[in-house]
């Protein structure tokens, strides 16, 4: 099978957008910035003097930190642990699901993305186009994502999170934390997969556009249309 390049705006729009929400997905899953608590004085020796420094803690599906200094958005932590080892010390069940569906909707990411960059020289696998089986597979994950990000608030009356964020927090209420980055980047990853649902048909026009079957026909080898 000769392998025609084609490249075309709509299609590498598509590729680059299924990348970047993939990269999204998995840079949100696995940050510990997805509830960040109040700011605490950090004290010396157990006095009443107050250091200039304050330490945030802040808490992921399965990872904490703690950092010194205020919590801006992207501010890396100084001190990040693993708090759940086993499924069973995840802070709360619906953190569980949110896990799991966030893992398979990332699993259908990396594989569009893959597919993504297969786009470039072959437009089927197998007898079905790739742009569509990669819009199904985009818009599933979309689903499964709005499950996790439903999900994840419907924890917040665990103990774990208590711990964190003080008594009065319960389910659908922060208490005295406050949502952290990771879980406006996985909104973020949910609308972009399902754009790139749609997107994925209108890649799947431009390859397939009369002007891109009459560069084939006349032998160019790649293709740049619009």
């Amino acid at each position: 099978m000769c392998c025609y390049v084609i490249v075309t705006v709509r299609s590498l729009l598509w590729a680059l957008l299924s990348i970047t929400v993939c990269l999204a997905e998995l840079a949100a899953f696995m940050s510990a910035h997805w509830l960040v608590g109040q700011s605490t004085p950090i004290q010396s020796n157990g006095s009443n003097v107050v250091l200039s420094q304050e330490s945030v803690r802040t808490t992921g599906l399965f990872l904490r930190c703690e950092q010194k200094g205020s919590a801006n958005f992207m501010s890396v932590s100084d001190n990040c642990r693993v708090y759940a080892h086993t499924v069973g010390e995840i802070a709360s069940p619906f953190w569980v699901a949110t896990c799991i569906f966030m893992v398979i909707a990332i699993l259908f990411l990396f594989i569009v993305a893959l597919f993504s960059v297969w786009a470039l020289c072959f437009r089927n696998l197998g007898r079905k186009s790739i742009f569509s089986i990669s819009g199904i597979l985009q818009a599933i994950a979309g689903l499964l994502l709005i499950f996790s990000l439903v999900l994840f608030p419907a924890g917040w009356g665990s103990d774990k999170v208590k711990e964190e964020c003080g008594h009065q927090a319960a389910a659908f209420n922060l208490g005295t934390c406050h949502i952290g980055w990771a879980y406006y980047a996985a909104m973020f990853g949910t609308l972009m997969s399902f754009l790139c649902a749609v997107l994925s048909n209108q890649a799947e026009a431009a390859t397939g556009s009369e002007t891109v079957e009459n560069d084939i026909i006349d032998g160019k080898n790649p293709i740049c249309a619009l």
